[in-house]
């Protein structure tokens, strides 16, 4: 038997792919217009491996469909050329691999562990479209179908499914555009239209403008170690415990649910509501779906939306509490800061029913964010050389942050402190760490704002999300400003109430107190030319806001 391995994303089929592939597979292999390499022996093509790449991967723009719509518009355009030629074909699922010289090796070793089947140059061509695939293949003695793709012209002398995809992105139905549905496969328009979820979820995602091209709010993110931190037990307890009390039953609803962590305790407690889980990010996505799938949930109801929350997702007046852990301070910080949060907090405040509760945990600024103070940091920690090396690998990165002494760690936050955010023109000039050093006593001060102090004091330890992290503002509001924003809203907010467990506050996380402040920074004033310790400000609020 001989194969065809026809590679890619199949996010989308063609009127091309569709007489292209009819043809080669027509054809006798000796006259197939390949980039040669060796050519298998047999008369013809009699099978056609459709590898479907990344296929444990969506909610992306690089992959905005799941594998199942995936396989089933694969079977679609494939039927027509198999009820003609009589060739077959099977799909094959191939995992996400990160960039590397070795991904032939590795796809091809997939699907000999799925079909049995070992491609080698002496049995299969290839085909692809992607100039860097086509010498991928091409090295290691496969000849190379090049579809769309001219090699002596370097250029493709047809749209390539990509290009119809973002295409796709800038029209308010597929239909509506006539050179564009021409394009499409005969296949492809049936599936869309019995299927109608997925050229939608193909437009949303891509006009996602928070997303970038993997699905992420930020490139530089690191989520393994961000949902470890984020879902450490001692903490995760102290999250919930903060919440648990305010949580009425009914319809519960985690905006920016992360990886579903906090899920799982609630539907432990609450196993007759419906807990509905709010995120945007493709990865953490699939972490929530991997719970689901080992039961994490229990017997509760459970339904996941990927889904940006400056968007309206719930019908006014349908939801009984709505729970935003650690998610305000991205809304401001990727968003327009204080006009997008007032959007959400009115949109929160529609969903919810009377008596219903919005339930906001976070970073929260201190009173005073203007107060001048003196920072004094730990120099010995670490090491103090080399501050501004950037290794290239992540790993070496984070090692690198991880060995500098908090001082040193202070001097490159002040550099870097949303620059990539200041590049893209979403912050200006003013947001710059401004600080003078002063020597008291033989001990070097750093003097600066209050918030700027918190600002550091609150990131310097997330060395696996360094960068990403310096993108993200957390004390913008003090507590009073929260509750402001609240009442004007129309919320009334529940504090000093009897029951402490329903009661809003804004505290000094304990842990992060006792594991990242103490021995590391001391805060002072200066009062009558004496310096006066300042105790630590908050570092996370509670509010409960009740319609």
């Amino acid at each position: 038997m001989t194969y065809l391995l026809f590679h890619g994303r199949h996010i989308i089929q063609t009127t091309f792919q569709e007489k292209y592939l009819s043809e080669a597979l027509s054809l006798p292999i000796e006259k197939l217009q390949v980039f040669e390499g060796v050519l298998p022996k047999d008369d013809k093509i009699t099978h056609v491996i459709f590898a479907v790449t990344s296929a444990n991967k969506a909610n992306s723009r690089f992959n905005p469909l799941p594998l199942y719509l995936r396989t089933i518009s694969i079977d679609r355009f494939f039927k027509p050329i198999h009820d003609t030629l009589g060739v077959t074909h099977s799909i094959v699922p191939v995992p996400h691999f990160d960039p590397t010289d070795k991904y032939v090796e590795l796809l091809l070793k997939e699907i000999k562990e799925v079909e049995h089947i070992d491609l080698t140059p002496e049995n299969t061509v290839v085909l692809a479209s992607t100039p860097f695939l086509i010498n991928m293949y091409h090295s290691k003695g496969f000849s190379v179908l090049t579809a769309e793709y001219n090699l002596e012209s370097k250029s493709y002398i047809a749209t390539p499914p990509t290009k119809l995809v973002e295409k796709l992105s800038g029209l308010s139905s597929w239909d509506e555009d006539t050179s564009f549905v021409k394009q499409l496969a005969a296949s492809t328009i049936s599936f869309w239209r019995d299927y109608t979820i997925a050229p939608k979820l193909i437009q949303s995602i891509w006009k996602e403008p928070l997303l970038t091209e993997s699905g992420s709010l930020t490139e530089t993110r690191n989520y393994s170690t961000y949902a470890a931190g984020m879902g450490h037990t001692e903490l995760l307890d102290l999250k919930y415990k903060d919440i648990k009390g305010a949580i009425i039953p009914g319809r519960i609803v985690d905006e920016g649910c992360a990886d579903g962590a906090l899920m799982t305790k609630i539907t432990h407690d609450f196993p007759d509501s419906d807990v509905i889980g709010i995120e945007i990010t493709s990865e953490f996505l699939a972490r929530c779906h991997e719970r689901q799938r080992a039961g994490e949930f229990g017997g509760t109801f459970v339904f996941f939306h990927q889904r940006n929350l400056m968007d309206q997702i719930f019908e006014d007046e349908s939801i009984d509490t709505t729970i935003c852990n650690s998610t305000t301070h991205e809304i401001w910080s990727y968003g327009n800061k204080e006009e997008s949060l007032q959007k959400y907090i009115t949109l929160k405040y529609k969903q919810t029913k009377q008596g219903g509760r919005l339930i906001i945990r976070d970073v929260v600024g201190p009173e005073h964010k203007e107060q001048e103070v003196y920072m004094h940091l730990n120099s010995d920690d670490g090491s103090n050389n080399n501050i501004f090396e950037n290794p290239t690998s992540p790993e070496d990165f984070s090692k690198h942050i991880a060995g500098l002494s908090t001082e040193a760690r202070f001097y490159r936050f002040a550099k870097e402190y949303l620059g990539d955010m200041r590049k893209k023109g979403k912050r200006g000039d003013d947001t710059k760490i401004v600080f003078t050093e002063k020597l008291l006593d033989g001990k070097k001060f750093f003097v600066l704002r209050l918030k700027d102090a918190v600002e550091f004091m609150t990131k310097k330890d997330y060395v696996d999300n360094f960068i990403s992290e310096l993108n993200e503002e957390f004390a913008f509001f003090s507590f009073t400003d929260w509750k402001g924003l609240l009442l004007e809203t129309g919320f009334t907010i529940l504090e000093n109430q009897n029951e402490s467990t329903i009661t809003s506050r804004a505290y000094s996380n304990p842990w992060i107190v006792e594991h990242r402040f103490k021995g590391k920074v001391d805060l002072y004033i200066m009062q009558h030319d004496i310096l006066t310790p300042y105790p630590y400000p908050p570092t996370n609020m509670v509010l409960v806001a009740e319609k």
